[in-house]
């Protein structure tokens, strides 16, 4: 009995320092491994071997050499300006982004794609207390990994919240990503244009700099100028309208929920619309060319239909106030599951 009392007291060891050592290989080992990868600094690894890093287009080395955006810097809240010409099909744009440091760095790393870069600037928490004027950045370019870098004069402290201003310019997209062109028929033979966006997965990129992975989840307050002829959508309700100079209005359009940045989305175009009422209270309305209009009927009441569906299947209330829908164009703004923002009047 004794000896069997050892013999079992062995096997129970040996399990345990089995388990011992599968739990350190499969969940201990991997996260230090992962931790190991961060220990030096982007500045540090710059510093040690600049040669084994890419060069930008002008020549100048560029600070990063990965494919995936540094951790160091992570962005809190977008305000994002857009004015589309439908006529000349192009665009400009501005923004600022307020941004936390982790570690302090001396660069910011950002995607951009197809963009030109007018020029950056960059203002400290005091700068923007005081109303100081931003600290002009060099701006380096990698389009090999759709990647810009903004060069600041003084190392970014960490823990420290900056805003980043840019202004930027580019044509609307001839396919069907980033911000784009897209054009319909009216019943007299007339071609209509309107501008169209579709960030998923990574093309918001093409529309604004921004840290276009889903990690880097943010707040967004956008902005949209446009022609009297034309409506503005984007992810939440419209807060009002402004009238500017040369006949043009701007949409501000209310803060987004915390999301990243496929998640984006405004149009503007000159499409009407029908509306219903999901059983929860949620304002639900298909957009369509005008000559469509008298087809929306139908997709208003399945949409809110599935609406009223999904939200007893799932017994989770559909986060925002309103859900828009566009039909008959090539891109649709509803998704049965819970994970895209709609787009909001």
């Amino acid at each position: 009995v004794f000896y069997s009392s050892i013999m079992a007291n062995s096997c129970r060891k040996l399990i345990f320092n089995i388990y011992v050592v599968f739990y350190c290989s499969a969940v201990i080992m991997p996260q230090i491994c992962i931790c190991s990868q961060f220990t030096s600094s982007p500045i540090d690894q710059f510093n040690k071997d600049p040669k084994a890093f890419p060069v930008a287009t002008n020549g100048e080395i560029f600070p990063w050499h990965e494919l995936r955006l540094p951790t160091v810097v992570i962005p809190l809240h977008y305000d994002l300006l857009i004015h589309p010409n439908l006529t000349s099909l192009d665009f400009v744009a501005s923004e600022k982004i307020e941004v936390l440091v982790r570690d302090a760095t001396q660069f910011i790393i950002l995607h951009s794609k197809d963009l030109e870069i007018l020029n950056a600037s960059l203002q400290s928490e005091e700068d923007v207390r005081y109303k100081k004027p931003g600290e002009n950045l060099t701006v380096l370019s990698y389009p090999a990994h759709q990647q810009i870098a903004l060069l600041v004069p003084e190392k970014l402290r960490a823990h420290l919240r900056y805003s980043v201003a840019i202004d930027f310019q580019a044509k609307l997209a001839d396919g069907f990503e980033g911000f784009y062109k897209s054009t319909y028929r009216t019943l007299g033979g007339e071609t209509r244009t309107i501008a169209v966006t579709d960030f998923e997965p990574t093309e918001a990129r093409m529309a604004f700099p921004c840290f276009d992975e889903p990690l880097f989840k943010a707040n967004f307050s956008i902005k949209i100028r446009r022609e009297s002829r034309h409506i503005a959508l984007s992810n939440m309700p419209k807060v009002k309208t402004i009238e500017l100079e040369g006949g043009l209005l701007e949409d501000h359009f209310e803060t987004t929920v915390r999301m990243s940045t496929y998640l984006v989305a405004y149009i503007v175009c000159d499409f009407t619309s029908v509306s219903g009422t999901a059983s929860s209270g949620v304002k639900v309305s298909i957009y369509a060319s005008p000559d469509k209009w008298s087809q929306t009927h139908y997709a208003l009441e399945a949409s809110v239909k599935l609406l009223d569906f999904y939200e007893n299947y799932f017994d989770i209330h559909y986060p925002l106030p309103k859900l828009g829908r566009f039909k008959f164009i090539i891109v649709i703004i509803f998704r049965t599951c819970f994970d895209l923002i709609p787009l909001y009047m």
